[in-house]
């Protein structure tokens, strides 16, 4: 049964999308650490994301806000 030949330009596209997704992780894992607190928390929220985690609740408001009349 005869083979197929290897493209020499398979190996080079696979190296190239593999470095590409890690360097877009170590961006965001990086913006995460030690980004601003803003882009942290969007940071936090895309590792969510790709996790297919569902997204964090967002922070419980304070006692004097909830029971507030109006």
């Amino acid at each position: 049964m005869p083979q197929a030949k290897a493209t020499p330009t398979g190996a080079g596209l696979q190296t190239t999308l593999a470095l590409f997704g890690m360097a877009i992780v170590g961006t965001v894992i990086g913006t995460a650490l030690f980004g601003s607190p803003e882009k942290s928390e969007r940071a936090f929220r895309l590792l969510h994301w790709w996790k297919r985690d569902p997204e964090p609740a967002p922070p419980a408001q304070g006692r004097a806000q909830r029971t507030k009349r109006q």
